[in-house]
């Protein structure tokens, strides 16, 4: 006798999919990433996939979501005390670094699909949409924190989350080339500094 097969939501059978291409992806390159490839890491059928995304670029997109969300999370989550602005940046940039140094593989595939995002047209405008929404993100993120400290920027606050996400960015990407832990720390402490020297000192 046949078991019945499992029924689940449509929300779990994507989650389960993009977990599983972030696999293939860390494992074996994002030109790995095949509808097949996904599926079978999932331990789904086929068909769940087109059930669940339109095109692999769906796909990558709800993997950058993914990713989008996460560091946000960690590097704006709220400290447990008050604490400077230069400490309060460090700390969310070596949040994000935690990211990267804790999941390398991880990393290097996210980075792979960049990469991979620029040369393919098809898939080109991922890159400028999560670009686009990732300093939306932060940008929204250092205004709440920045007005609930009643902190002013000399610069508009746009252009502080733009230079944050370049520091937090490049630090991880030296950290992926050279594996120097002790280079990173004091990337994002020097980091830190640089950034919080922008607070307009006028207007507190």
């Amino acid at each position: 006798m046949t078991a019945p097969r499992e029924h689940r939501p449509r929300s779990e059978r994507r989650q389960q999919l993009i977990d599983a291409a972030v696999l293939v992806m860390a494992e074996e390159g994002v030109a790995a990433v095949t509808t097949r490839s996904v599926t079978g890491r999932a331990g789904l059928p086929h068909g769940s996939f087109d059930y669940c995304f339109e095109s692999k670029a769906d796909l990558f997109s709800a993997i950058l979501s993914q990713e989008i969300r996460v560091t946000m999370t960690a590097a704006f989550d709220p400290p447990a005390a008050a604490v400077s602005v230069t400490e309060r940046i460090r700390v969310g940039l070596q949040a994000r670094l935690d990211l990267v140094t804790g999941r390398p593989d991880h990393a290097l595939a996210l980075a792979e699909l960049s990469a991979f995002s620029y040369r393919d047209p098809a898939l080109s405008h991922l890159m400028r949409w999560e670009q686009a929404e990732y300093l939306r993100e932060v940008a929204r993120n250092v205004d709440e924190w920045t007005a609930a400290a009643n902190i002013r920027w000399s610069a508009p606050t746009v252009q502080v989350a733009s230079l944050l996400i370049a520091v937090a960015d490049g630090i991880g990407t030296a950290w992926l080339a050279d594996r120097n832990d002790q280079a990173a720390r004091d990337a994002v402490t020097l980091g830190a500094r640089a950034i919080a020297s922008l607070v307009d000192t006028a207007e507190q």
